[in-house]
């Protein structure tokens, strides 16, 4: 496969409704409606033909339906949000309130109660897009995930540690472009953009 190249296109979901400063992670919460004009505005800038991911929440596929019309995404578990565990519906001020002792500093490692860490949610994203990218070589994916998927995504890319990746914006309905190609037995990434935004 030496010099096949791989495209992948990451898309974050459309904003969810209320849930404002909130961890809702693997709640599946809606996504709200994406306008007409700009789901045009975006699928005019994704590939026309590709393979479509989303994640397994109803958010994404929605928002995967509202840039291509009739698409059915297949569900890729390893892209899943972030497994927030008990603090699922809380506010950030209160569990940060009630949770002070945390390493705060260190959010990579903070592990939710019946959850799951950054550093866990990287470890399965890691391996779906070497898993995905290896069957699919050659192939453009459009994925639509979380923004956590994403920045794994870009860590894995970028080859960067998971606590600046957490620093890297991703909106709503932002695109992410990387490309993957390997090259004398050697895996190499390659990054379009990151947080391409298409406006409201």
């Amino acid at each position: 496969m030496s010099g096949i190249r791989t495209e992948w296109v990451w898309i974050r979901h459309a904003p969810v409704q209320g849930q404002e400063n909130r961890y809702y992670g693997r709640l599946d919460v809606a996504a709200e409606p994406v306008a007409p004009s700009l789901a045009s505005a975006i699928a005019r800038r994704l590939p026309s033909s590709a393979v479509w991911l989303s994640s397994p929440l109803a958010r994404t596929r929605s928002t995967a339906v509202a840039l291509k019309h009739g698409v059915d995404p297949v569900a890729v578990g390893d892209f899943n949000d972030q497994n927030y565990g008990l603090w699922q519906g809380r506010s950030f001020n209160d569990v940060f309130a009630q949770n002070r002792t945390l390493d705060w500093s260190n959010p990579v490692d903070i592990l939710p109660p019946e959850g799951e860490s950054f550093f866990d949610l990287a470890t399965r994203v890691y391996a779906g897009v070497q898993r995905l990218t290896d069957h699919y070589a050659g192939h453009t994916l459009v994925s639509v995930a979380h923004a956590n998927v994403i920045r794994a995504a870009i860590a894995l890319a970028l080859d960067i540690d998971l606590g600046t990746a957490l620093r890297i914006e991703v909106a709503p309905l932002s695109i992410t472009r990387l490309g993957h190609r390997i090259v004398d037995g050697v895996h190499q990434w390659s990054v379009g953009c990151i947080n391409l935004e298409m406006g409201g």
